[in-house]
């Protein structure tokens, strides 16, 4: 008996720190997102910050311009059950730092990689628009991973 307890012991210890080590989508997440296109190469510094409600997702996505400004946007979507995630940009999040005005709202249609060590989310945005398949609505690809926490 206490040559299998010993086994089971460390099983235990192990799915443990797996499922601690394993956080989720939540948190923040850094990468880029394409503008001018699918096909574009020219990329934006993006960052994403998000939390769970049961299958709810609410966030901040923050996008580094050009020009060195920030533009913010408070988000919310759903986690589906095949790692998908839909995220609409639902407001403006300026304050007395922030007077970037977006263009346009976006949403974006991103996989969750969710993976141990690597975690990665990456997809597509697109502008919301009533011209579902107008030729001048712009869209992108995002590639995001989870931001590594300095000192640890």
């Amino acid at each position: 008996m206490k040559i299998l307890s010993f086994p089971l012991l460390l099983l235990f210890m192990f799915a443990g720190y797996a499922a601690e080590a394993q956080k989720g989508l939540e948190g923040a997440w850094e990468g880029s997102m394409t503008v001018g296109g699918i096909y574009s190469d020219k990329a934006l510094p993006m960052q994403l910050y998000l939390t769970m409600e049961g299958n709810r997702v609410k966030g901040r996505s923050y996008v580094q311009l050009p020009d060195g400004s920030t533009l913010r946007m408070d988000l919310t979507g759903k986690l589906w059950g095949d790692m998908s995630i839909s995220l609409v940009e639902t407001a403006f999040a300026g304050d007395s730092f922030n007077e970037v005005m977006p263009e346009f709202n976006r949403q974006y249609q991103i996989s969750f990689k969710a993976d141990l060590w690597n975690p990665e989310l990456s997809g597509f945005w697109q502008e919301v628009t009533r011209e579902t398949f107008g030729e001048k609505r712009r869209r992108g690809r995002m590639k995001l991973v989870r931001q590594k926490v300095k000192g640890v």
